[in-house]
């Protein structure tokens, strides 16, 4: 599922599992748009029956025909959904999506069309909410059961009524000329009002600007909206469809991949039973699959093992001539997983079959240099150190001539012998900084137990690589410091995230950066200049 202009500007991609996002570099509404588009289909697919069927069929190598057979048969449904609600986003954070909209005028239409279903509810967070109960009720179909009849045939289309996919039931909804029955927004009202008392309500009416939002509503909105899932489920049901309740489908799901692993070697797939996840884990999920592209692909590259391929006078002469930040060589000592340096860079194959041969973290100087083919053309050089002493034998070579920082994935510390073996190495020899690849919340171990989080927001200013925003934390009693780089959602989001792990005193004011921003900006500098992406998928990745 697509996201993108008619001319330029920032685009993304979904497909369950993960989206990819291709964006300006403005800091813009655009870019929210573009961002929160991306992350309602995940929201949508994440917690409903059709959305299950979709993650399954995607990772079956025998249903990828019926995949996109039934990513066909929700496409309006998903669209629609994922386009009003980014566009709400926006309207409540920054102003009208008007302008950013009008840029994708294929979703124009989408909007305008939900807009008028729903024009009769008197509140923009109760019009959010049905838009969502909408959506739910179009996908919350039998198909995983029929998936499992089926099996271990493919299920085909021929098998699904009009009425049990998405984009039919939308289209019978539709069929009503006075839109959301009057009927179920009153039961809905009068859900909230005979449990919640007016104030949800009034908080929800022209003029109130964003009170609705207050989180003392979070239970009388869930209350407001499942109501009007059980109203448009009713109605459905009336004209034939077998409408699932919200998480009605997770026991079959939950079979139906017990079913499929058995002769599908390789499946990762599990189904959380719970059936109500707090909101930070469905941000952790949208964070979880979100991908900003720094390139419009990966980023032509080469492995060369120093003392081997190059010495160190070679590797002096080309960093000194491509990497100097104000007169200096910046020279960044980089640890990332072999898997991940696979997914990120195209290797020549023979680099490919080294990196794949590899044990643990990878510790490479990076620098942009001939890419060694008749093309004249620059690849990523990824210099790597196959034992610890060559960091002081490099360092030396500079003899205090370059700036030299350590920027460690913090996906390289599970690795606990690498751990062992490396980290006293490069902590003694220059500043390091953990740069954020991973779920926020696999780092709670590093940010709890009682200690001092600071904070400091980075503007990365106007760029071409999307990558508008950075975030940096510092632990009082730990050394260096952690850094999160993504755009303006993304840096919100994953603060927020941070904020919520229980028993964190995270400040973000008050501290003194004075003497770790200098090498935050060399590592800053090295990242937006030889990654080809920033994520927090390299667990994913790596088959954790």
């Amino acid at each position: 599922m697509f996201l993108g202009p008619t001319h330029g500007g920032s685009r993304g991609a979904y497909l369950p599992g993960g989206f990819d996002l291709y964006l300006r570099g403005r800091g813009d509404d655009a870019e929210r748009l573009v961002h929160h588009h991306e992350a309602q289909h995940v929201l949508l697919t994440d917690t409903t029956a059709w959305g299950a069927a979709l993650v399954l069929t995607s990772q079956v190598p025998q249903w990828a025909q019926l995949f996109n057979q039934l990513l066909e048969l929700c496409r309006t449904t998903h669209e629609s959904f994922a386009t009003y609600m980014s566009c709400s986003v926006v309207a409540a954070s920054t102003g009208s999506p008007e302008a950013a909209l009008a840029s994708y005028p294929d979703y124009v239409g989408l909007v305008d069309r939900l807009d008028r279903h729903l024009a009769a509810i008197p509140g923009e967070h109760r019009r959010s909410l049905a838009a969502t109960a909408l959506a739910r009720a179009c996908m919350q179909t039998p198909v995983i059961g029929q998936m499992a009849a089926a099996w271990p045939q493919a299920l085909t289309p021929g098998e699904l009524r009009e009425i049990d996919v998405p984009d039919g039931r939308l289209r019978t909804l539709y069929r009503d000329p006075a839109g959301l029955p009057v009927d179920v927004v009153a039961a809905a009202d009068e859900a909230v009002v005979a449990e919640f008392g007016p104030q949800p309500l009034s908080a929800d009416l022209p003029g109130a600007g964003a009170a609705a939002l207050d989180d003392r509503f979070d239970e009388a909105w869930a209350r407001w909206e499942d109501t009007v899932f059980a109203g448009l489920a009713a109605r459905l049901t009336e004209a034939g469809a077998t409408v699932l309740g919200s998480h009605e489908h997770l026991p079959a799901a939950a079979e139906l991949v017990a079913r499929v692993a058995v002769t599908v070697p390789g499946l990762r797939l599990t189904v959380d039973l719970d059936p109500d996840p707090p909101d930070r884990r469905m941000v952790a999920q949208v964070l979880r699959q979100a991908r900003l592209w720094l390139t419009t692909e990966p980023r032509p590259a080469r492995l060369i093992t120093f003392g081997q391929d190059v010495d160190p006078e070679e590797v002096v002469r080309v960093v000194d001539a491509t990497t100097r930040v104000a007169g200096r060589p910046n020279v960044v000592f980089g640890a990332r997983l072999p898997t991940r340096l696979l997914d990120g860079y195209a290797f020549p194959e023979s680099d490919r079959a080294r990196l794949a041969g590899l044990d643990g973290p990878v510790l490479a100087i990076r620098t942009l240099a001939d890419d060694g083919t008749d093309r004249d053309t620059d690849a990523v050089w990824h210099v790597r150190l196959s034992d610890p002493a060559d960091v002081a034998e490099l360092i030396a070579a500079w003899d205090g001539g370059a700036d030299v920082t350590c920027c460690v994935a913090a996906s390289c510390l599970s690795d606990e012998r690498w751990r062992t073996r490396w980290l006293p190495v490069l902590q003694d020899a220059a500043p390091v900084i953990w740069l954020i690849d991973v779920p926020v919340a696999s780092l709670a171990g590093e940010f709890t137990g009682g200690r001092t989080v600071h904070g400091i927001y980075l503007d990365l200013g106007a760029n071409p690589t999307g990558a508008r925003r950075a975030v940096a934390f510092k632990v009082s009693g730990q050394t260096g410091a952690w850094l999160a780089v993504a755009d303006d959602v993304g840096i919100q989001l994953l603060t927020g995230q941070l904020a919520d792990l229980p028993g964190i005193d995270l400040r973000m004011t008050g501290a003194n950066w004075t003497g770790a921003v200098p090498a935050l900006r060399l590592v800053l500098l090295d990242l937006l200049r030889t990654e080809s992406y920033v994520d927090l998928r390299a667990l994913v990745d790596h088959g954790n």
